[in-house]
């Protein structure tokens, strides 16, 4: 596996590994008639931010190569 191929494996788990909990909250918490948007808000801020600041990563390895 090369180093690319681990970085970006990296990056991957790291963005949407949290989504994926915090996606499962807000279902969880609504399946309790709790408020479960915050979660979900939550959840998608995550996947915003965390991928903006991957993409960044990502494009700053390849500009180095």
């Amino acid at each position: 596996m090369s180093t690319e191929t681990r970085f970006a494996r990296v990056l991957f788990v790291l963005v949407f590994a949290p989504a994926g909990g915090l996606f499962g909250k807000a279902v969880a918490e609504g399946a309790q008639a709790r408020p479960w948007w915050p979660w979900l808000v939550a959840a998608l801020a995550w996947l915003l931010v965390s991928g903006v600041i991957s993409m960044a990563v990502s494009n700053h390895a390849d500009e180095h190569r």
